[in-house]
């Protein structure tokens, strides 16, 4: 064999060599889709309250709030803490092998000159592990929520502001829905529903492939989340008293009448959990319970991020210095600071 020869030989198994290398990498990175195309990735009320932690498979994943709300994960009994990304997160949706979440390093104590802007923010795909990690949007956004194979979000439009878009989960087909900077948290049954921003504060809803708008309810409306066949409001026309209709329209019945700044509805729309503002001797998180139509104070002070799982209740002062969980089959609370095994 001749040096000739012995080139092309070299060279072809080289070719081949990045064909399969290619061909592997392809493999490994496409995305595998869900045959259930209503798949969610969270609670509507837990992305009400900025999607810091969400339950998946035995396994709470969540923004630890101790360590500039990078990504943790822990066991549903709260052990087996370890951290998965450096990534300051939140609107955590999980589903399948996936995670995906809103990335906000611009807001962790680095200096500023330490990297790009690009770089800090944007919508993000990894596994569970915290592998594979792709980066979908890259400008800033905060809202998100997956429905099926779409994850809905609020894409940074540098005239117009943030405006509801919707993009695959391989981050193909990306499209304006509304030009509007409602946020996604309450989908169902291919509708999303959202209370406008700028022209109205009504209820309104909208098929998800942007078609069929609507309007539920014409209202003075904030906080909208989606449990079983009702909408939960906050009234701003009544000191943001709450309030839930149901998913056809209708008139509101008023559950709480006390001034609430955030809440999360039980799965089995028995128990309210709110904060309630009604001056500093009064303010507290408090659980209401439905039927008995009772409201009972669990703590003083002023909290917010209210977060459920199967078994807990996570909550935070209002300033995040402090994380607190809820045992919810016991109804007692301590401070909560997870640490990595």
């Amino acid at each position: 064999m001749n040096t000739k020869q012995r080139n092309v030989i070299i060279v072809s198994l080289i070719i081949i060599a990045v064909a399969v290398l290619a061909l592997f990498y392809h493999f490994f990175q496409k995305v595998s889709f869900y045959d259930d195309e209503s798949t969610t990735g969270n609670t509507s009320c837990n992305l009400l309250n900025g999607g810091l932690f969400c339950e998946s498979d035995d396994t709470i994943y969540f923004a630890n709030p101790y360590d500039e709300n990078m990504l943790y994960s822990m066991s549903s009994d709260l052990g087996n803490v370890r951290q998965i990304s450096g990534d300051n997160v939140s609107y955590l949706n999980i589903a399948g092998k996936y995670i995906f979440y809103t990335k906000r390093n611009d807001k962790k104590q680095m200096d500023s000159d330490a990297f790009l802007s690009l770089s800090a923010t944007g919508l993000y795909r990894t596994t569970k592990n915290g592998k594979n990690l792709a980066r979908l949007y890259e400008d800033p956004t905060q809202a998100v929520c997956l429905y099926g194979n779409q994850l809905y979000y609020q894409h940074y439009n540098r005239e117009q502001g943030l405006l509801l878009y919707s993009i695959k989960i391989d981050g193909s087909s990306d499209k304006m829905l509304l030009e509007e900077a409602c946020a996604p948290g309450a989908i169902d049954n291919n509708t999303i529903y959202y209370t406008g921003i700028k022209e109205d504060h009504a209820i309104h809803s909208l098929q998800t492939d942007g078609s069929g708008k609507q309007t539920l309810y014409n209202g003075n409306c904030t906080s909208l989340s989606k449990q079983g066949d009702y909408l939960y409001f906050l009234d701003m026309e009544q000191d943001y008293s709450l309030k839930r209709i149901s998913v056809n329209g209708g008139s509101p019945e008023t559950l709480i009448s006390d001034h609430v700044a955030t809440y999360n509805v039980s799965p089995a729309e028995d128990i309210i959990y709110c904060q309630i503002d009604n001056g500093t001797d009064a303010n507290g998180l408090y659980q209401y319970d439905i039927a008995a139509n009772s409201l009972q104070r669990l703590a003083s002070g002023n909290y917010n991020y209210l977060h459920l799982t199967s078994d807990y209740l996570f909550y935070e002062t209002y300033d995040q210095s402090k994380l607190y969980v809820l045992d919810l089959a016991t109804n007692t609370s301590e401070e909560f600071i997870p640490k990595a095994d």
